[in-house]
C-alpha cells in the first residue's frame, strides 16, 4: 500500500470517534465485534456458518487501535513453519486449483486506479438549502408519500366504519393528523417508552405525557395505528399474487429512492443486515439466533462508515412468485443490488463472510470499480489448505496470498482459531505495529474499523426506536424506515446547519415540529375539555377564532345567570364554549384577545 493510500486510511480511522457526542456515544468501539470473533449474524434455518459455537462464544482479546504500520513486502510471519515441500513452491494452491502467490506484488509509486474515489461525499446540491429539522425529515418522507398514506388509510376507515355505532368514532384522517401521529411515535421513542401501553402514556395523573392528550385522544391514537395502511386494500389480493411485500412496496421504494439521491456517502461503506423485531404472522419472517430480536423482518442495508447514513435498503422477502418482483436472493446478487448507487465510484465495501466470495470480489472490482474487504468462510474452494491448518502453528502468525489485484490473509489470533480475510483493496503484507504482540495484519485492522456501520446505525435506531408491538408486518417495516429516516435526516441537518444537536434533542424537536400543525388546529376546537385547552395555552397554542357571537348549536340557558331567570342564549365563549347571555358578554378587541 503506497504512502498516499495509507494516509487516507489513517485519517479516516482518526475521525471515527468524532461523532460520539452527536450520536449519543454509540461508537463502533462501544460493543465492538472484532474480526477474531467472526460472530455470524446470518444463521437462519437455511443458512449455515462454518464457525464453531466455541468461536462464536469466545470474547475478543484484541481491540482495534489507530494504524501505526510498518511496510515490509517480503515479511512473512510463518513461512519457516511450513513443510519444506510447501516452502519450495512460490505459491499456494486452493482446493479448486486457484494459485495464490506468496510474494506481494511490487508497490506502485502512484495510487492504484481502483483506489480513486470519483464522487465527492456530502449532501446533494438540491437539498443544501434545507436548514430546518422538519424540512430535512421531509426530504425522505415527502408530501406525496404521506398523502398516499392518508388516502389508503381513509379507504380502510370507510370500510371499517360500519363496525362503529357512532360515525365520529371512525372519522377520516388527514395530512396534519398523520404527521402528528408520526410525531407522537418519535416522541415516545425519545422518551424510551415505545413499549408502554397507550393508556399509561395518556394518564392525566402526572405519570403520562400531557402533550399527547393535546394532540389527540388516546382512543384516536389507537384507532389510527389500527387503521393506518400503505396501499389500496381494494386491489391487494391481485397484487399479492406476484408480490409478497405489495402492502408497503410503494412507500418503501420511494423512501429508499430519496435516501439514494439525497446524500453521497464517504469512500468507505458497509453492507450488512438488520433484523426488525416481529413475531406475528409473515411468510418471510426470519429467525437469527445471534440477533437481539431473534425473530423479525430481515432488511439488508448499505451504510456510510463515517456518518452511518443509510444509502440503500432491501427487504428480504424470500422466494417471490414468478413475475416482475422475482429476484435472486443469493449473497452476491444482494450485494450487487445494494451497491448500485455507488457503482463505478472507486469506494470500498466491507462485508462479513455471508456475503463474501472470490468471484464477488472480482466482479465488484472489474464491473463496478469497487474494492471489497471481507471475512470469508473456510469452506470456499479457493482457499489453500495451508491457510486452515492450526496444528503446530505459532500464535498470532499470518499467511498471505496474492493474485490478480486480490489478497487473502490467514491469521491465527489464538489456539485452534483461524481468521480469513479477503481484500481487493490491499496488496501487501503490512503488519499493524500498534497491535503489539497480536501482530495483526493491516487488512484485519482495516476490517475491524469499517465493519460496524450497519450495526451502529441499528443500535442508534434501537436506542430511541418508534416501534410498538404489532401483529402487522407492514407497520413494523414502516417503524423501521421511520427510525432510519430520522438518522438520515440528522446527517443532512448537521451538514446543512451550524447547529449541532444530540440524537435525543434532534428527535424531540422533530416530534414537536411534526405535531405543531395539529396542535394549532386543536386549539380552535370549541368543544375540547377545559383541561386540554389549559394545557394548549401553556404550550403556547391559543385560539385564533375571531371575537364575536357564534351560533354553534340550539339555544340553551346562560351558565352565569341564576336558574330562576332561565335566560336562553345561542352565544358561546370562544375559549371554553360555555353558553353566555348578552348581560355577561364581555367585549374584547382582537389585539387583547390574542394576548389572553
Amino acid at each position: 500500500m503506497d504512502e498516499l493510500e495509507r494516509r487516507r486510511i489513517e485519517a479516516f480511522i482518526d475521525d471515527f470517534d468524532d461523532n460520539e457526542d452527536i450520536w449519543g456515544g454509540n461508537s463502533s468501539d462501544e460493543e465492538e465485534d472484532n474480526v477474531e470473533m467472526l460472530q455470524k449474524d446470518h444463521n437462519t434455518d437455511t443458512e449455515q456458518s462454518d464457525i464453531s459455537d466455541e468461536e462464536n462464544s469466545e470474547e475478543a482479546e484484541y481491540n482495534f487501535v489507530d494504524n501505526a504500520i510498518i511496510n515490509d513486502d517480503n515479511y512473512h510471519e510463518s513461512d519457516d513453519e511450513l513443510p519444506l515441500s510447501m516452502r519450495m513452491l512460490p505459491y499456494y494452491i486452493g482446493k479448486d486449483g486457484t494459485r495464490w502467490n506468496k510474494r506481494a506484488p511490487n508497490q506502485r509509486v502512484r495510487t492504484s486506479k481502483k483506489n480513486y474515489v470519483t464522487e465527492k461525499s456530502g449532501v446533494s446540491p438540491t437539498i443544501r438549502n434545507k436548514t430546518n429539522i422538519l424540512e430535512c425529515w421531509q426530504v425522505f418522507f415527502t408530501k406525496p408519500m404521506l398523502d398516499t398514506i392518508v388516502n389508503c388509510t381513509n379507504i380502510y376507515i370507510s370500510k371499517a366504519r360500519a363496525s362503529y355505532s357512532r360515525e365520529r368514532d371512525a372519522s377520516d384522517t388527514d395530512y396534519k393528523e398523520i404527521k402528528a401521529l408520526i410525531g407522537i411515535l418519535y416522541m415516545t421513542g425519545a422518551m424510551k417508552c415505545s413499549h408502554r401501553s397507550s393508556e399509561d402514556l395518556w394518564q392525566s395523573d402526572g405519570t403520562g405525557a400531557d402533550l399527547f392528550a393535546c394532540v389527540m385522544s388516546e382512543r384516536r391514537f389507537r384507532f389510527l395505528l389500527r387503521c393506518i395502511r400503505f396501499d389500496d386494500i381494494r386491489g391487494r389480493t391481485q397484487r399479492k399474487e406476484i408480490d409478497k411485500i405489495t402492502h408497503i412496496r410503494w412507500i418503501f421504494e420511494n423512501f429508499v429512492s430519496n435516501c439514494k439521491k439525497s446524500y453521497s456517502i464517504s469512500e468507505y461503506a458497509c453492507v450488512d443486515e438488520k433484523l426488525q423485531s416481529f413475531r406475528g404472522r409473515c411468510s418471510f419472517r426470519q429467525y437469527i439466533p445471534n440477533k437481539p430480536a431473534k425473530y423479525g423482518i430481515k432488511i439488508f442495508a448499505l451504510c456510510d462508515n463515517v456518518t452511518y447514513y443509510t444509502s440503500n435498503l432491501e427487504i428480504y422477502a424470500g422466494k417471490q412468485p414468478d413475475g416482475p418482483f422475482s429476484i435472486d436472493n443469493s449473497a452476491s446478487e444482494v450485494v450487487k443490488r445494494l451497491v448500485s448507487p455507488i457503482s463505478k465510484t472507486g469506494r470500498n465495501i466491507t462485508a462479513d463472510n455471508w456475503f463474501a466470495s472470490v468471484s464477488l470480489a472480482e466482479e465488484l472490482l472489474k464491473n463496478h470499480n469497487l474494492t471489497l474487504v471481507a471475512t470469508i468462510k473456510k469452506n470456499k474452494r479457493e482457499i489453500p489448505k495451508e491457510f486452515l491448518v492450526t496444528k503446530n502453528r505459532e500464535l498470532c502468525s499470518s499467511y498471505f496470498g496474492f493474485q490478480n489485484n486480490m489478497s487473502i490473509v490467514s491469521y491465527m489470533p489464538k489456539k485452534n482459531k483461524i481468521v480469513l480475510v479477503l481484500s481487493t483493496m490491499h496488496s501487501s503484507k503490512t503488519i499493524d505495529e500498534s497491535s503489539g504482540l497480536a501482530k495483526k495484519p493491516e487488512i484485519i485492522t482495516f476490517y475491524n474499523a469499517t465493519k460496524g456501520a450497519v450495526d451502529n446505525m441499528d443500535r442508534m435506531t434501537e436506542n430511541y426506536t418508534v416501534a410498538r408491538r404489532s401483529n402487522r408486518w407492514p407497520l413494523t417495516v414502516f417503524y423501521s424506515i421511520l427510525n432510519i429516516g430520522a438518522v438520515n435526516a440528522q446527517v443532512i441537518y448537521h451538514e446543512n446547519s451550524q447547529a449541532k444537536y444530540t440524537r435525543l434533542q434532534f428527535l424531540k424537536i422533530l416530534a414537536k415540529q411534526l405535531m405543531d400543525e395539529q396542535l394549532q388546529y386543536r386549539a380552535t376546537i370549541l368543544s375540547l375539555p377545559k383541561n386540554i385547552k389549559t394545557r394548549l395555552n401553556i404550550y403556547g397554542y391559543k385560539p385564533t377564532l375571531q371575537v364575536g357571537e357564534q351560533r354553534v348549536r340550539a339555544s340553551g340557558r346562560c351558565q352565569f345567570c341564576d336558574r330562576q331567570r332561565d335566560r336562553k342564549t345561542t352565544k358561546v365563549c370562544t375559549n371554553c364554549a360555555k353558553l353566555i347571555c348578552r348581560d355577561h358578554l364581555v367585549e374584547v378587541c382582537p389585539e387583547c384577545f390574542s394576548e389572553m
